[in-house]
């Protein structure tokens, strides 16, 4: 389905009055919603009269109880005149990103009034609106990342999962920067050669790639090299980003302190602020929250301009360009002051919501078991870097720097043994088959340490791996087969993954050594056919049951 056909006027394909449209971090939801915005303000949309764009950041910094009416007021000054809500269905109201509400849904909370003109608290307010029990004929389209969809999917007609690029759409992406010139078939070739197209197919890591790319004074194949997680493209992209600041002073002789030292000190201060920002649930920051970290906006404009942007209609304070620059930052902090001895406990709370009742770690003072579903990317970003070594080492070469060694173990020994610890506890505490979404999150954790020691200790000890219903991007594949690659496991459920052939044949090292596999209803071909007889063929292949 294409966006625009989303919706389709008086004719709607989708008879649709709660829509849910849900991918992983970065692919695109919030820009289809703006899209749909833009298109409705140029006159382009004819579906709607009035489209009203909310994000939960605005609705995270309402703290007092309000009104639908209110709400829509406050939201729409100069339209709230002729907005009357007589005719509902040429109205859309989009809620962008409810993975980033800082507030518990109240979904069971349908005693309370349900008029347009009665005060609620702004989480009950939520929960009426996707329930239907609020404004029941508008058209609402709510987003989210899939991590916070369980248990929301039967209260919206249609679910709409966003797939990332494939290769064709890849190329256009380059295309579109490198126009008229061979460098787009360069850099794509280079994507393909060096495997890396998992990442591109993610539209923000294709930005990330290209920011990269532009930053490096080297030949772009060399700024791409050993990017295999997540954490380590953002963490090129940082180094690229500040390196690329500090050339430029360089050039024009600039000789106010732009040491690795003072740029060290930056990314800490400005990591603590972006994980107080993390967990407040705010996207903005002003200049009194940049003092307090011994930052100013002079600093944020001229180091850390592809991470923020000056918010419009406001001279005095910043957006994150992305949740996830807020997220990276903040798990760059975390890495750096985080100790052994309390390792365990932060990541007990981020990861698994579980929070003693006397927290002795000073970074879990304001986390509620509620941050669990805000926290996932953070967390698998965090191990990142915590394996990418002290910040030293992380801004060292800044200028020059081509990526990580994968090879390279940088964990200490004490952290190592600290983190199998942990996940060793993790699977021991969890039922036999943990949930999708904790099963992969697991995984991903595993897969962002990149250390081939806690693969071996860990990996041993998981037996069954449930993915049932569970989307997969081609980095979730990626995850999957690098933490299960050498392993033999009882189950593997991964029905309904959407893996396509392409997702059968990355993972036939998994399920070679299964006993039991499931992997229906993933839109296969002939291909996987033949890719499945190969493997039953396989005189170790240890499957029982297909």
């Amino acid at each position: 389905v294409k966006s625009k056909e989303l919706f389709t006027g008086s004719e709607k394909k989708f008879k649709s009055k709660r829509m849910l449209l849900t991918g992983n971090a970065g692919m695109g939801k919030s820009c289809i919603s703006k899209e749909l915005l833009r298109t409705w303000a140029e006159g382009k949309n004819y579906h709607y009269k009035c489209i009203i764009y909310l994000t939960f950041q605005e609705l995270n910094s309402i703290e007092q109880e309000i009104s639908v009416k209110e709400l829509l007021e406050r939201k729409c000054k100069s339209l709230f005149s002729v907005l009357t809500l007589k005719t509902p269905d040429e109205l859309l109201i989009i809620l962008d990103g409810l993975d980033e509400f800082k507030y518990d849904l109240k979904l069971d909370n349908q005693h309370l009034g349900s008029n347009v003109d009665t005060s609620v608290p702004i989480s009950v307010l939520v929960s009426k609106l996707i329930t239907g029990d609020l404004l029941p004929d508008v058209d609402i389209m709510v987003t989210a990342r899939w991590n916070v969809v369980n248990n929301l999917e039967k209260y919206f007609t249609c679910v709409f999962v966003i797939q990332g690029f494939d290769d064709q759409q890849i190329k256009q992406y380059f295309d579109h920067f490198y126009e008229g010139s061979n460098q787009s078939k360069n850099i794509y070739d280079f994507i393909k050669k060096n495997k890396v197209s998992h990442f591109a197919s993610v539209p923000l890591y294709s930005f990330v790639l290209h920011q990269i790319i532009i930053n490096h004074s080297v030949a772009p194949e060399n700024s791409l090299k050993n990017l295999s997680t997540c954490s380590r493209v953002l963490i090129q992209f940082l180094k690229s980003c500040l390196g690329n600041v500090l050339k430029d002073r360089k050039s024009f002789h600039i000789k106010e302190p732009a040491t690795e030292e003072n740029r060290e000190e930056f990314v800490r201060g400005l990591g603590e602020l972006s994980y107080k920002s993390l967990l407040s649930g705010k996207l903005t920051v002003n200049a009194e929250n940049l003092k307090e970290c011994g930052l100013s906006e002079k600093i944020l404009r001229e180091y850390f301009s592809s991470f923020f942007c000056m918010k419009p209609l406001d001279g005095s304070s910043f957006e994150y360009r992305h949740t996830t620059m807020k997220e990276m930052l903040a798990a760059c902090y975390c890495a750096h002051v985080v100790r052994d001895d309390e390792l365990k406990e932060c990541l007990d709370a981020w990861v698994r919501g579980i929070i003693p009742q006397r927290v002795t770690s000073n970074l879990l003072s304001d986390v509620t078991t509620h941050h669990k579903l805000q926290l996932e990317n953070f967390s698998r970003l965090f191990m990142g870097f915590l394996s990418a070594g002290n910040s030293s080492k992380l801004f060292s070469d800044a200028e020059t720097s081509s990526g990580f060694q994968s090879d390279t173990a940088t964990l200490k020994d004490t952290t190592r043994n600290v983190l199998v610890e942990w996940f060793q506890d993790w699977l021991q505490e969890e039922p036999v088959e943990p949930p999708p979404d904790d099963c992969l999150n697991f995984l991903h954790c595993i897969f962002e340490l990149q250390d081939s020691d806690v693969v071996k200790r860990v990996s041993n000890h998981i037996k069954n791996i449930n993915l049932f219903n569970k989307p997969l991007s081609a980095i979730d594949v990626q995850a999957l087969h690098f933490t299960l690659k050498e392993n033999n496991l009882e189950k593997l459920d991964l029905r309904l993954c959407e893996l396509g052939d392409r997702g059968v044949e990355q993972l036939r090292d998994i399920i070679v050594n299964c006993k039991t596999v499931f992997v229906s209803s993933n839109k296969l071909s002939e291909k996987s056919g033949e890719t499945f007889s190969e493997i039953l063929k396989d005189p170790d292949c240890a499957i029982e049951e297909l």
